[in-house]
């Protein structure tokens, strides 16, 4: 169903953190591949390498994003933490955007690196992206960074649903 990208990794903690968050979607059968993009030093390829993720350059995504194997994308940095129904969530979004005429990326609200003094203030909350592959492949032709390829897509908060 869909892919995940994960940018950033740089200490091979903050990558064990995010892929933890990201179990619920294997056990669930949402999530297909994992793959880290330009990864930090020996002890991230490592934990990359352990955790059966893809490892690639940015360059060579930009090359081969279309062979990602999920129609969906969901873009993390290292460190990030996904809530634990991010699964269900993910599943009731592209189900529902599949029904709609005009495709809309999904955001989700993040738990990670929290912000001390007044950026507390001015700071905008973390959010993941999840875009169609179509645009995140478009983004990344025109050279767009990672942490901005959901911009030029209606986006729609994945909140928590209340029952």
């Amino acid at each position: 169903m869909l892919s995940v990208l994960v940018f950033d990794a740089e200490e091979p903690f903050a990558l064990s953190v995010t892929l933890s968050s990201l179990v619920g979607g294997v056990v669930e059968g949402v999530l297909r591949e994992v793959v880290v993009v330009a990864p930090g030093g020996e002890g991230v390829s490592k934990v990359a390498d352990h955790a059966g993720c893809a490892m690639q350059t940015l360059e060579d995504l930009r090359q081969s994003a279309s062979t990602l194997k999920g129609d969906w994308v969901l873009v993390l940095r290292a460190g990030d933490r996904l809530p634990a129904d991010w699964p269900e969530r993910a599943a009731l979004h592209i189900e529902g955007e599949a029904r709609g005429s005009k495709l809309r990326a999904g955001q989700f609200p993040l738990s990670s690196r929290p912000a001390s003094g007044w950026r507390r203030w001015v700071r905008r909350k973390a959010s993941a992206p999840l875009v169609p592959r179509s645009h995140l492949v478009k983004r990344l032709a025109e050279g767009a960074p990672l942490d901005v390829v959901a911009r030029g897509i209606a986006s729609l908060r994945l909140a928590r649903r209340e029952d």
